[in-house]
């Protein structure tokens, strides 16, 4: 499906199930505020849909930058800096990580909330022997205490 008819019948999947309207007060650059009400029923889809595969794909440093990067980069288009340099550099960072962002999310829309069902990748950063709690060959307790500890002298 081209980009634009993806868009399409997400806007019409989307829409029909109340999901995509924002009513907000923006805070202008000319230093005013102003309140819009913008509908994106198919970029809301998307951009959960993303966010979900993104936090089973990128690890945590990666994670936190690109939260960091984003609100700036939002506000210099917001403001018609498209073209700026700051720009081109941020869009660079986000182009080195982009290829590991990849798989299928499916989402549950009902009354104006989407639910994540699953999110299925090859590139998971996301491990389920890892992250176990049971007892098992990759979960040790001592070690779990032997980081505690050492992380708690470093607060101190």
């Amino acid at each position: 499906m081209s980009p634009a008819k993806l868009l399409s019948k997400l806007n019409n999947l989307a829409g029909n199930n109340g999901i995509g309207r924002v009513d907000l007060v923006e805070n202008r650059f000319l230093g005013i505020k102003s309140r819009g009400v913008y509908e994106t029923p198919g970029g809301t889809l998307l951009i959960n849909a993303h966010r979900a595969i993104e936090s089973v794909t990128l690890d945590k440093v990666t994670m936190h930058k690109k939260d960091r990067i984003m609100s700036r980069y939002a506000e210099l288009i917001y403001n018609g800096y498209w073209y700026s340099n700051e720009r081109f550099k941020l869009q660079k960072i986000v182009d080195l990580k982009k290829s590991k962002v990849n798989g299928a999310v499916k989402l549950k829309l009902y009354k104006g909330n989407i639910t994540i069902q699953s999110r299925v990748t090859n590139s998971s950063a996301y491990s389920m022997k890892k992250v176990s709690f049971e007892e098992n060959k990759s979960f040790n307790k001592s070690n779990v205490e032997r980081f505690i500890n050492f992380h708690k002298k470093k607060l101190r």
